[in-house]
């Protein structure tokens, strides 16, 4: 993932080329895929990226969480118990 909303920054359109062959491994191998970029991207339509981590890198303890939710959602965590 990288923390910016630029599909057309370089740094972000690289790493979504690498999340594109992880992606396509993970499918060949039978391996469950967290889209945790997919969920950056969800909060970054309103949170400036800095706010989540100041070098659109290391993600700040709110980072952190979406990285989390982003995994117990992909596992199937049922949020209702």
């Amino acid at each position: 993932f990288y923390m910016e909303p630029n599909r057309t920054d370089a740094m972000r359109a690289r790493m979504d080329e690498y999340g594109a062959v992880v992606r396509s491994v993970a499918k060949r191998n039978g391996t469950l895929f967290v889209d945790v970029q997919a969920a950056f991207d969800q909060v970054l339509e309103s949170v400036y990226p800095a706010a989540i981590g100041w070098d659109r890198i290391h993600p700040n303890h709110v980072g952190h969480m979406v990285i989390a939710r982003a995994f117990l959602d992909g596992v199937g965590f049922d949020w209702s118990r």
